[in-house]
């Protein structure tokens, strides 16, 4: 039988609001490997902001095994946990890359990107039952201050969206059409969510949620990752 990780509490939580951010699910040491190696692989140096225009830029995926390495058992049982429950715990397998989602300081006032759904591009095809996925994470590899990149959501947004899905499966049948009319939903005020190195985020399909602008000192290094 698989150890729970996520308590009775955080798994309502999650489904109350669409999302869940759990402190501390990835061990330092394997988190502070993983920060190296993203570094290492976008061949940069922390420590010379001149060097940070070189960077390797929009997302990338790196075949390096201290990046996989932080998707422990853990981490894994915790986004199956979260899954709704229909799927065996062995499909929640780590990733073979990591696939880097980095942001990086810039000038201007800051603000948050526009609110989305994922997988919600025309060309890619996604219906939008059965879901087009089951569960996505954010795998914090920096500290990520207030107005540094953090993730924005719009809790709540998960009932709202599901229910205008349902209201007329066949006009929104398709993902991108979906994503184009959230927009005219009510969904209130989104939050910015902070986040240390270790922490992961779990979001459901159907949270609408964002980037937003890094304007502090440091990069935010992050890694996105969908069952």
């Amino acid at each position: 039988m698989t150890k729970p990780v996520l308590s009775p509490e955080q798994i309502a939580s999650y489904f109350e609001n669409g999302y869940l951010h759990v402190s501390g699910l990835i061990p330092d040491e394997i988190s502070k490997r993983g920060e190296d190696a993203m570094w290492r692989n976008m061949g940069i140096d922390r420590d010379d902001p001149s060097t940070w225009d070189k960077r390797e830029r929009g997302h990338t995926a790196f075949d390096d095994p201290d990046l996989v390495a932080c998707y422990t058992e853990d981490y894994c049982t915790a986004a199956w946990q979260v899954s709704e429950g229909d799927l065996s715990r062995e499909r929640f397998k780590p990733p073979s890359r990591g696939y880097s989602i980095n942001t990086f300081p810039q000038e201007g006032e800051w603000r948050p990107h526009g609110g989305h759904l994922d997988h919600s591009i025309k060309e890619h095809g996604h219906k939008t039952f059965p879901y087009a996925y089951r569960v996505a994470a954010m795998t914090y590899l920096s500290d990520v201050e207030s107005h540094g990149g953090a993730t924005i959501v719009w809790p709540g947004s998960i009932h709202k969206v599901d229910a205008f899905a349902r209201s007329d499966p066949e006009k929104y049948e398709m993902m991108w059409e979906l994503g184009r009319a959230v927009h005219e939903l009510n969904l209130g005020e989104p939050i910015e969510i902070p986040a240390k190195r270790g922490d992961v985020l779990l979001y459901h399909v159907f949270c609408i949620h964002s980037g937003s602008m890094n304007v502090n000192k440091y990069p935010r290094l992050a890694m996105n990752m969908k069952w």
